[in-house]
């Protein structure tokens, strides 16, 4: 039994259905063998919330994912659920681990079917049984009572990560977070920053430190998308470009606390610093470049443009303007708006370094169709901005940094982490496209005259 999703590209996942009280699975007949059942998840999508809704509109079944067996080369992913519905549909059979069809799991996969169904996994995520801990903390946590099991959404799980919404009876909702490795210092930076920032980022109600998790009220208002209608469009990044300053000015002087709670050092300094191993990936990128749709960045062109980056590197870091957190994944889901308020969320990305890096990330976020009124509500986001780090900032470094804000920009978000630097990236195609992406950005800015004649001309740069 498979759901099939519409015709377009899909990821196949069996899906191991457990019921928690007799601990069997749920299969189908197949050949005169027990078979899983089969999701088909689409591309580039949630991977977790499409197995829910398939699983409900499919099967009308009701599940929590626990888990995903470790993929072997050659398989299908596969999906561990426990069921939270009272009855399974008469389509299934209940079968044991050892009845599934040799074809649909491995040997290695029943291994580790078998320990979770006798609670020996490493991530209390995956135990059966434990969304009642979760259901129990976040009551005590809240005051409330949830509305039903049913209710509870699910957005990420596997291993020691977990995102789930919790409807109250009250008529609000709560959010439990929980993240594992190479994400466990977001609960950390979050912290961090809910102390320095109070009233930027949703408030965090209570701590469970063995499940790295914590709970937050459920501020998100409707659709996670920038409002269709200008007027509002507009006034909500006006909010989030204030709001976004303020956080920041808040965060200055707090580097050291920032870093050693697991944010990432992106200060120009470092950029500057890694820059030929940067541009080492670049060249790599490029490289490894099979379409023709746009030429590659190489030769003197790629050396001129590596001279204009280190030459606005060093000419930012003599600027006074204060290092400050950046928000590494500003996209429109991580903004939350309400009436007139802005905070944000999902601090896994924090990095310390150039704070117009965010605001230029947050420029990209306007894209209305006509590009006269881009440009015009880019110079209203831009004063917006100015106005509130004119605190910090006189007008010349501001105006200079804006001019600087595009390529370092470019640089931030292909650096990231800085942890893939140091090895070749041949063997990930998402990787590649990634950095040829953000260098032909980065290409763009470096042939700015607003650049070049503030960073270029000013030093009497060679061109």
């Amino acid at each position: 039994m498979a759901i099939h999703a519409p015709a377009f590209e899909c990821t196949e996942y069996r899906v191991v259905l457990i019921h928690p009280a007799s601990r069997m699975l749920l299969a189908v007949d197949g050949a005169g063998k027990h078979r899983l059942p089969r999701i088909n998840v689409p591309a580039n999508t949630r991977v977790v919330p499409n197995l829910h809704r398939a699983m409900v509109t499919g099967w009308g079944i009701h599940g929590l994912v626990l888990d995903f067996l470790s993929l072997e080369e050659g398989t299908s992913p596969c999906a561990v659920v426990e069921l939270i519905s009272e009855d399974a549909p008469s389509a299934f059979r209940a079968a044991s681990v050892e009845q599934i069809s040799e074809s649909d799991l491995s040997e290695h996969e029943r291994g580790l079917l078998y320990a979770l169904l006798r609670g020996e996994t490493e991530s209390p995520f995956s135990r059966l049984g434990w969304i009642a801990e979760a259901i129990h903390w976040v009551e005590q946590a809240t005051g409330a009572t949830i509305t039903s099991r049913l209710d509870i959404e699910q957005f990420n799980a596997g291993g020691a990560f977990a995102l789930l919404r919790f409807p109250m009876r009250n008529g609000r909702s709560y959010w439990l977070k929980a993240t594992g490795w190479p994400n466990a210092h977001e609960l950390p930076v979050t912290l961090v920053l809910s102390k320095f920032c109070p009233g930027h980022l949703p408030e965090i109600l209570d701590v469970r430190p063995e499940w790295n998790a914590w709970i937050t009220p459920d501020k998100r208002t409707g659709d996670p998308m920038l409002p269709v209608d200008p007027t509002e469009r507009l006034a909500l990044l006006e909010c989030a470009v204030t709001a976004m300053a303020e956080l920041q000015l808040r965060t200055i002087g707090c580097d050291t606390e920032l870093l050693a709670a697991g944010g990432f050092d992106q200060r120009v300094g470092v950029l500057r610093a890694d820059s030929e191993l940067l541009f080492e990936r670049i060249r790599e990128a490029m490289s490894l470049q099979t379409s023709t749709k746009a030429p590659r960045i190489e030769g003197e062109r790629l050396r001129r443009l590596h001279r204009t980056f280190d030459a606005t590197c060093d000419f930012v870091e003599e600027m006074a303007i204060p290092v400050t957190v950046l928000h590494g994944d500003m996209n429109a889901g991580n903004v939350l708006y309400d009436d007139g308020h802005c905070q944000f969320i999902d601090w896994c990305e924090a990095y310390i370094g150039y704070p117009l890096v965010t605001l230029q990330h947050l420029l990209l976020l306007n894209q209305p169709a006509d590009v006269e009124l881009k440009t015009s509500w880019d110079r209203t986001l831009i004063d917006r901005y100015r106005a509130v780090m004119s605190e910090v900032c006189g007008q010349d470094a501001m105006d200079q940094g804006i001019a600087c804000m595009p390529i370092i920009a470019a640089a931030s978000a292909m650096y990231g982490r800085g942890d893939w630097l140091r090895s070749s990236i041949a063997i990930n195609p998402h990787r590649q496209g990634y950095v040829r992406t953000l260098a032909r950005h980065m290409d763009q800015a470096a042939r700015d005259t607003a650049l070049l004649n503030v960073v270029l001309e000013s030093r009497a740069y060679g061109r």
